[in-house]
């Protein structure tokens, strides 16, 4: 070692850190440190640095360590270091564990934890095979000195960490024999001696030695006997910091090892009554650990066998009372932090503990203190956190449908609280209880982020909510009925005001409440009442037909409530169909709220009733067609009676004739009576649709602005007319309006009910023969709708008819915080308000309405047109046709209204053509359509990025930001791009149905697989990837996405990269001419997309999909390795030393280990990110996760004193490749 040397660095470090220094001595100082790292004597000047003795500052010795890292992590493999070197490197690693660090209280985390993340990167390399003594190195640190054993269990930790959690790449090198040897050093020898009587695991060529050293206790066993001496110790308040320190690096220890350690040291080592004595400890930190051990325990994947020695002793003893004595001691008080974080993982890990453990699909042991467990659960089901009641209600879920538990008495006894206490979920009243509830607000704000998420929440808490009812029901039907039909009795005596708005009143949604438990309720009980056996068959019939009496006869004046009256009256087909004796007064009751009479004030109200009744007589016809078919005349009559009389309008028309469609179409009747109903009922629509009124309004955009009333607005404005013609203005213009939008809308619903398996020819040549009429009139209103968005077509109108094209304050901040109530074209068309207050505003609001509905149903309408088939499809001049309506005015289309056409029209056709018609239908629309959106996105994302993007990270919550037209510029496009991303994926991704070939087990698609197994490709993927300029466009649109700052985007291309990949590979050599294009394209980009910090979230995602792409097209093309060229630039030695390792290794994984290996060293990406793996072994994880499942870190255990304000930022980076 060059004692000149070690003076200039330690003088170059001093000027990195002195304030008083120009920037060019800064950065000549930063220069010389950086050309040490290429010093083969760079890692002894780092140890002296390094170690404590040399007595150097802080950040100092953090560089030194650095310098010794670096060495070890990208020149150990490459020859660059002698074995003499290494063993030096290696010898000072390990005296820097044993005496290079001060006293445990003194040290600073960083430095502690950098030795130990340094210690096992030599481990991962050397341990096992050059280095046998590690184990024993590690026991003296253990037993050494409290400092040692920090550092012992630090280091411990970090190589579980590395081997068991991460992906880690040089850990995948030698991935199972890592794993094996933390196994056996983790067991005592006996212990092993148990699991593996033969001294092996495996067979064949796959022999490992599974042996422990005579007399080793294993690392299991030292920690538990560690904690049951710590834990005491930490009991009160006055407990030494130094005890509390060793206790959590303890118990961390423990986490990320308890999910694979064997199971029988876990039972043999009292590792369960530690847990459980760590969630009961005064110290916050140890309390927070140990339910996270509890967590991971809880969720382990464990045999009938585990669970015997480890499961069944802590719920058969006094493990549940100590569990319960934790959460009931922050069960009633108003929490946050770290103390709201311990309640969480207290529930999540009591709700596995139930569902994975207890109520495993064999399980047939009923738990000793199982009433002790389930009143603990209900404790928790009680909690005012919509998030924990939501957990706690995955469990009552699971355990109500188990085979063995739904009959056990005591789970029986559990229904009725069960029931009372999730029926006030169904209230939906989460927001005012928000207003009303400081409780229950403060633990929804800790929660959620934002109302939108709130919402989501609280949707999904009332889901689970009706799951529980629904399986709790059967358990005590007749009970749980009686007790239901009580409530509806009370509730239906509930006095609602005749001209109030009751809606958003706590006393309506109970009222509401009540009505959707009794639907859930009778929909639960149908085995029941269809089983004549059943010994409770004739009381529940009998209770049930009182029950709906008594809502036939409910004669509330209130609009609101009888609608929510009549609208539960579907819940009762399923007992029509048993006994259907009061199926007419029920039918009766629906055709009089049809033509409930509006009220002054309430024509809202009224409205939703009569519609209500409408499509809730529907949904009867579409469940009991055969028992309505005998009436079919009388309904028919009644139902023409009132269009006759003109007592309905079209919302309630369209749903009245659909009622008879469907009585009639689903039906046992003959085809020949089909036919009769349709040409009666859909045939007049579709000739409406078709009248030369409307083909004259459509033939140009002119014609099209004056139909909608666009002139009239303008006429208005400039006329200032009186609010008295204003209104006349608009009647006339809504009446005008909806004899173009109700025949879509009602022809589109016609179609969704009769046509919904499209393999029926009978139906599907029913709608052939519309299609000559009902086409032409629909493309062209699409053509209409686009070429309208053309602001030259409005010059020369008043300027208030501007509003059309533009969005309001209200579109925007509704597009910020959330969608809106959708509304039906039906309440567009035709209403009954009252001239009061019209002006040329409201005008406006309609046609800007009524534009964004027929839109809608437009799109909709061709999609499921598109999916009849070739009927559709060898249209002639289809594609033409296609082009002009979709596409020629597409650039006068905002981002969200193309996101619309893409998602709505664009991905049906494309998705629904057969493969007979991809060729003429789908050639030239896709060499115009994909090149055009990669056009349209990058010059859209440039100019965000000039103008600066408003949302700077996918966490950012939206709603804490103004709705400026900044942001909602940038939400359009970041949806669009989502939404063609989307679209891409969709076309190009693998088929969801098995081939013949294969066999009954389940199939996923998910584009995220390795790609050398097979796959079934469509022949849309195909198609498109064997013509060539498609394929190439699509390729560049992909790579162009993957770079844009959008993660939930640049994920979805990544995904659909590995599924080109697969179908690339699995063609090859047929795919020849593409392949090194797609290989360099979508390596440029992902590794552009893994230097942008804005995509640190889906790195994964990348390292994946280059790691595949590398390995699968190297073996048949050079193009990757000239990529990896052009990112090492000079390093051509590294590279060809990699290509070698890469070349002479067999197995895939570790292919794959190598390719991200080097890949680490290229690429310069924040470390604590690379190889992020999000769950353990292949065990699946729940999306109900709490913050507190062991899911891998974000950062590792021993990256969190990477503190750059602590260590300094020049110094921070110094070690970042470029």
């Amino acid at each position: 070692m060059d004692e000149s040397v070690l003076r200039n660095l330690i003088a170059a470090l001093e000027t990195i850190y002195d304030v008083s220094v120009t920037n060019e001595a800064r950065k000549q100082a930063q220069e010389y440190c950086e050309g040490l790292k290429g010093d083969p004597s760079g890692p002894l000047y780092g140890y002296f640095l390094a170690h404590k003795d040399n007595r150097q500052p802080d950040v100092v010795r953090h560089f030194g360590l650095g310098l010794i890292e670096n060495a070890v992590r990208y020149t150990w493999m490459d020859n660059t270091l002698t074995p003499e070197l290494k063993l030096q490197i290696r010898q000072n690693v390990m005296s820097l564990a044993a005496e290079g660090s001060q006293p445990l209280l003194i040290e600073q985390t960083f430095i502690k934890e950098k030795i130990a993340r340094l210690f096992v990167e030599v481990a991962k390399r050397e341990w096992l095979l050059e280095w046998t003594d590690m184990d024993p190195f590690l026991r003296q640190l253990f037993f050494k000195d409290e400092t040692s054993r920090e550092m012992a269990l630090l280091i411990l930790r970090s190589l579980c960490e590395d081997v068991c959690i991460y992906d880690d790449a040089v850990a995948g090198l030698r991935k199972k024999d890592l794993r094996e040897g933390l196994i056996v050093i983790m067991a005592s020898e006996d212990i092993l001696k148990q699991q593996y009587p033969e001294g092996v695991k495996g067979h064949h060529d796959q022999v490992t030695l599974m042996v422990g050293e005579s007399g080793n206790d294993g690392w299991t066993s030292r920690i538990s006997v560690l904690l049951q001496e710590m834990l005491p110790r930490c009991q009160t308040e006055s407990r030494q910091p130094a005890d509390e320190k060793i206790t959590l690096a303890a118990l961390k220890l423990l986490l990320c090892t308890i999910d694979w350690t064997i199971t029988k040291s876990i039972a043999a080592t009292s590792v369960v009554p530690v847990i459980c004595q760590a969630v009961l400890s005064p110290s916050e930190k140890i309390r927070l650990a140990g339910a996270e051990c509890y967590d991971v325990l809880s969720s382990r994947n464990l045999t009938d066998a585990d669970r015997d020695e480890v499961i069944w002793p802590l719920m058969d003893g006094e493990g549940i009372e100590l569990i319960a004595k934790a959460y009931q001691a922050y069960a009633t008080q108003i929490v946050q932090g770290d103390a709201y974080i311990f309640m969480q993982k207290m529930v999540q890990a009591t709700v596995n503990l139930g569902e994975q453990q207890m109520c495993g699909k064999r399980n047939a042991h009923i738990p000793k203190q199982l009433l002790k467990f389930l009143e603990l659960l209900y404790l928790m089901a009680s909690h005012p956190s919509v998030l924990i009641s939501s957990i706690v209600s995955f469990f009552w879920v699971t355990l109500l449908r188990h085979d063995t538990f739904s009959k056990d008495p005591i789970v029986q006894s559990f229904v009725p609280p069960l029931l009372e206490l999730y029926s006030k979920h169904l209230e939906k009243s989460y927001n005012n209880r928000r207003k009303v509830d400081p409780i229950y607000d403060h633990f929804a704000s800790l929660d959620f982020d934002s109302s939108i998420e709130f919402r989501v929440g609280a949707a999904r808490t009332f889901q689970k909510a009706v799951d529980v009812v629904h399986l709790g029901v059967p358990i005590v039907p007749l009970d749980a009925f009686m007790w239901v039909a009580d409530k509806i009795s009370g509730s239906l005596k509930i006095d609602f005001s005749h001209d109030m708005k009751v809606k958003d009143t706590a006393q309506f949604m109970s009222f509401d409440g009540a009505l959707t438990l009794m639907e859930v309720t009778v929909s639960s009980l149908t085995k029941v009442i269809v089983d004549r056996s059943h010994p409770q068959c004739a009381q529940i019939l009998e209770a049930m037909n009182t029950l709906l009496l008594m809502l036939i006869d409910y004669n509330g004046k209130n609009p609101a409530a009888l609608d929510r009256v009549v609208s539960s009256l579907s819940a009762f087909t399923d007992m029509f169909k048993v006994d259907p004796s009061l199926l007419f007064k029920c039918l009766d009751k629906l055709f009089q709220a049809v033509e409930y009479p509006f009220l002054p004030g309430m024509e809202d109200e009224v409205r939703d009733l009569r519609q209500r009744s409408a499509s809730t007589l529907v949904k009867i016809g579409r469940a009991i067609p055969d028992t309505l078919l005998p009436i079919y005349s009388q309904i028919e009559e009644a139902v023409q009676g009132l269009i006759k009389q003109d007592k309905i309008l079209l919302g309630e028309k369209k749903f009245l004739l659909t009622f008879l469609l469907v009585v009639g179409f689903n039906s046992a009747g003959s085809n020949e009576s089909r036919t009769l109903i349709f040409e009666k009922i859909v045939l007049p629509v579709a000739s409406s649709f078709s009248s030369l009124e409307l083909q004259q309004a459509l033939s140009d955009p002119k014609h099209f602005m004056t139909f909608i009333g666009a002139n009239d607005i303008s006429e208005a404005a400039t006329k200032n007319s009186p609010s008295g013609e204003i209104q006349q203005i608009r009647q006339a213009a809504k009446y005008r309006r909806s004899q173009m939008s109700w025949p879509m809308d009602a022809l589109l619903t016609f179609m969704k009910e009769t046509v919904v398996d499209t393999k029926d020819e009978a139906r599907v040549e029913l709608w052939s023969q519309c299609l000559r009429s009902i086409l032409p009139n629909l493309l062209s209103t699409i053509g209409c709708l686009n070429a309208i968005c053309d602001s030259a077509l409005w010059v020369g109108l008043a300027p208030e008819t501007a509003g059309v094209l533009t969005m309001s304050t209200e579109e925007k901040e509704m597009l910020v915080a959330g969608p809106a109530k959708p509304i039906s074209v039906s309440e567009v068309s035709v209403d009954a308000n009252t001239a009061a207050g019209a002006t040329v505003a409201l005008l406006v609001h309609d046609v800007k309405t009524w534009l964004s509905v027929l839109r809608d149903h437009s799109y909709k309408f061709l999609a499921r047109i598109s999916s009849l088939g070739p009927v559709f499809y060898l249209i002639p001049s289809l594609q033409t046709i296609l082009k002009q309506s979709l596409f020629q005015h597409v650039d006068y289309l905002t981002n969200r209204q193309l996101r619309f056409q893409i998602n709505s029209a664009v991905q049906p056709i494309v998705l629904n053509c057969p493969p007979e018609a991809m060729e003429s239908v789908l050639g030239h629309l896709l060499q115009l359509l994909f090149p055009y959106l990669d056009k349209r996105l990058c010059e859209d994302w440039k100019k965000a990025g000039d103008e600066g993007l408003v949302i700077e990270s996918e966490n950012e919550d939206i709603e804490d930001l103004d709705v400026s037209d900044e942001i909602v510029r940038e939400m359009m496009l970041r949806d669009l791009t989502k939404y063609v991303a989307d679209f891409v994926f969709s076309t190009l991704d693998f088929s969801r149905k098995k081939p013949e070939t294969e066999g009954p087990s389940a199939k996923t698609s998910t584009g995220r697989n390795n790609a050398s197994a097979h796959k079934e490709i469509t022949p849309l993927a195909l198609f498109i990837l064997s013509n060539e300029a498609i394929a190439q466009s699509v390729i560049l649109l992909i790579c162009h996405i993957m770079t844009f700052k959008d993660t939930r985007a640049c994920t979805r291309s990544t995904e659909t990269a590995l599924c080109v990949l697969t179908t690339l590979v699995q063609n090859y050599p047929a795919t020849s001419g593409i392949l090194s294009v797609f290989a360099t394209m979508v390596l440029r980009a992902a590794m552009e997309a893994l230097h942008d910090p804005y995509h640190q979230e889906g790195q994964d995602k990348l390292i994946l999909v280059i790691t595949e792409v590398y390995v699968e097209v190297r073996a048949f093309d050079e193009s990757p390795k000239l990529v990896f060229q052009q990112a090492v630039r000079s390093d051509m030695a590294r590279l060809e030393a990699f290509e070698s390792q890469l070349a002479a290794e067999t197995n895939k994984t570790k292919k794959h280990a190598l390719v991200r290996n080097f890949l680490q060293s290229i690429i310069g990406v924040a470390k604590s990110e690379w190889f992020k793996q999000k769950e353990i072994g292949n065990k699946s994880r729940s999306s109900r996760t709490i913050d507190g499942q062991y899911e891998r870190p974000s950062t590792s255990a021993l990256d969190t004193a990477e503190n750059h304000e602590v260590i300094g930022d020049d110094l921070a980076t110094l070690f970042d490749e470029e």
